[in-house]
This record gives structure tokens, C-alpha cells and sequence, in this order.
């Protein structure tokens, strides 16, 4: 990995752990830190041995957040969706109707984002052929409407992507622990 990439994945995984930090301490302690690679790396510390020495002698980014929180109260992080996300739940949703291709991507897009627990990802994942088995069995046992039968396979395929939009936020499949010091906001 080259000097560069090796910067931007630490500031990467700084600004991650930082999320919980209000956005003035989050932005100066990432500028900050950026500061002090820069003057390293101005230094003399230009192979990629070198930059990796500085960034451990930095310390780990999660370690830098848990000393800057001191007295600090921590904020709520609101839910915050890439792209790749909402194109997970839109495909958990329409893929089924394109080709069943659609629905494996989106199942993919699904377990390789950070966004949810291995829980939700299991039933996002079962959402839609449950559903789909729930229509199939209502109509070959029982003698529902129609309207019915399609209501409950709705309702069967559609909360598992609710759960995803509600509960989506950056690194929750990870296991995170609450910042050192730091306490809870109240509104």
C-alpha cells in the first residue's frame, strides 16, 4: 500500500471513530491529526515504511477518540444512507421482479455494507422469499381473498426493508463500544 493510501485509510478510519464526537471537535481533531502527518511527512518521512512509523506513533484512531472526549458529551448520530445502500433496499424490494438477478444483487450489496447487524441482514435477506412462500402457502392451504393472501405477503416482504431504513447507520455491523468519559446526550 502506498504512502498515500495509507494517510487516507487512517484519516478514513479517524473520521469513523470520530462520528460520535460534535462536528467542531470531529473536524478539529481531524485536522489536527492531518497536521501532524503532514509536518512528519514533510520531515523526511516519505517511504511507505516511514508514513506506516508516524501513524503508529500517532496511535490507533479509536484511541485518539476515546483521549480527545475528555469531558466531552457524546452526540447522536443520525442514520446517514450511501447510495449503495438505499440501491440494497431498493433491490431487496424490485429485484424480485427483475429477473430474481436484481434481488441477489441487492442481497449482496446488503451483507457487504456496514450498515446493519448480522440479524437484520438475515431478515432482509429471508424478507421476500418468505413473502413469497407465505402467498404460496395461504393460497395452496387456506382459501384467503386473493387481496388478502397478497396484503399478508406484503406485509411479510416489506418490514424487513422498513427495519433496514430505520435502523441503517455507518458501522453497526461491528462491534462498537460507547467513546471513554463520554456521556450520553439528552435532548
Amino acid at each position: 500500500m502506498s504512502a498515500d493510501r495509507l494517510v487516507e485509510a487512517y484519516l478514513k478510519e479517524l473520521a469513523t471513530a470520530a462520528e460520535a464526537l460534535p462536528a467542531e471537535r470531529r473536524t478539529e481533531l481531524i485536522a489536527d491529526m492531518t497536521t501532524h502527518i503532514a509536518e512528519a511527512r514533510a520531515e523526511g518521512a516519505t517511504s511507505d515504511d516511514e508514513v506506516r512509523a508516524v501513524l503508529e506513533r500517532l496511535g490507533e484512531p479509536s484511541e485518539i477518540v476515546a483521549a480527545s472526549t475528555d469531558g466531552l458529551v457524546q452526540v447522536e448520530v443520525p442514520p446517514r444512507l450511501r447510495p449503495r445502500d438505499f440501491g440494497a433496499v431498493a433491490l431487496l424490494l424490485i429485484g424480485p421482479f427483475v429477473l430474481v438477478i436484481g434481488w441477489l444483487a441487492g442481497v449482496w450489496l446488503l451483507w457487504t455494507s456496514d450498515r446493519w447487524t448480522r440479524g437484520e441482514k438475515v431478515i432482509a435477506t429471508l424478507g421476500w422469499p418468505l413473502g413469497y412462500g407465505a402467498a404460496i402457502g395461504i393460497e395452496m392451504t387456506v382459501a384467503f381473498p386473493l387481496m388478502l393472501t397478497l396484503a399478508i405477503a406484503t406485509v411479510i416482504t416489506i418490514a424487513p426493508v422498513v427495519l433496514l431504513l430505520k435502523n441503517g447507520r455507518a458501522g453497526r455491523s461491528a462491534t462498537r463500544t460507547p467513546l471513554a468519559g463520554a456521556t450520553p446526550a439528552t435532548s
